[in-house]
């Protein structure tokens, strides 16, 4: 049994064994017993090997007896495993992937992730692995609606935002998508993808209305689903609560009665920028 080449450097037969036996299984994580049957050898020794992988950051400990696989030869396996990893971070607890993650699975972003974000109704401090941070994100458990499985591998799927959701929660938070255009690139990605009725019915019972009034003027301003605006126009309800276009930015600019919005965005440039 030769060699394996990781981006650490060169592994043993043994760990070169394991790894590649792991891959073929389709495994990015893997418990100590899985290990050790692997490579028949006791809880004891394996223990050790392990160690040793995850001081060459070829592993990663996740928890007691949890470890991921951080490379595969010269791959850097986190960058397409991020939604394992998440789901067994956050364990047996409710959960979804949410705002710039979910974007990333239903396609309205290509970028590469370093920061994943995991909604939640427990609260938990944020957990770097390797190089990608994850964040977990309060909801109360009334608010998990809207939300959809996903497989990501042959052999594992995780529950993530659907598409109208993901929507409204990047709206409400653009700063955990990357900032507004982010969100308005997805928007228009996706749009013929976005389902009015359920689009309807979610901004009936989102529980933040800036989110809706983003929305509303974005749809509006890029003549996406017109069928949808006037209906969402209805659910703001709120007399003269203004709220800011992107609250990324300063308190400034014209207030547009409407949509209850302060636009404090420079439209023209929000708008080239969707094909930048």
């Amino acid at each position: 049994m030769g060699q394996h080449v990781t981006g650490s450097g060169t592994l043993g037969p043994v760990s070169a064994h394991l790894i590649r036996t792991l891959s073929n299984q389709g495994k990015t994580t893997f418990s100590i017993q899985e290990a050790a049957q692997i490579l028949g050898k006791n809880i004891f020794e394996t223990s050790d090997l392990l160690s040793e992988l995850v001081k060459r950051t070829v592993l990663s400990r996740m928890k007691a007896g949890i470890y991921i696989i951080l490379q595969i030869g010269e791959e850097d396996a986190q960058l397409s495993n991020w939604p394992s990893i998440a789901k067994v971070l956050i364990g047996n607890t409710p959960y979804f992937l949410s705002h710039y993650s979910a974007m990333r699975l239903h396609g309205m972003t290509t970028h590469p992730l370093f920061d994943v974000y995991i909604t939640t109704i427990k609260r938990h401090r944020s957990k770097t692995v390797h190089h990608i941070h994850y964040h977990f994100v309060y909801r109360k458990e009334s608010n998990f609606w809207g939300i959809q499985t996903q497989w990501i591998t042959k052999q594992d799927k995780v529950v993530i935002s659907n598409l109208e959701r993901t929507l409204l929660d990047g709206l409400e938070r653009p700063e955990l998508c990357g900032g507004l255009i982010e969100v308005c690139r997805g928007l228009w990605t996706k749009q013929n993808e976005l389902n009015p009725d359920r689009l309807t019915e979610y901004v009936q019972k989102y529980p933040t209305k800036a989110a809706v009034k983003r929305l509303g003027f974005l749809l509006e301003t890029l003549r996406i689903r017109g069928d949808c605006v006037d209906k969402l126009q209805k659910s703001v309800i709120e007399p003269k609560i203004y709220v800011r276009l992107d609250p990324q930015s300063p308190n400034q600019g014209q207030y547009l009665s409407r949509w209850q919005l302060r636009i404090n965005a420079n439209i023209e440039e929000l708008t080239t920028g969707l094909w930048g």
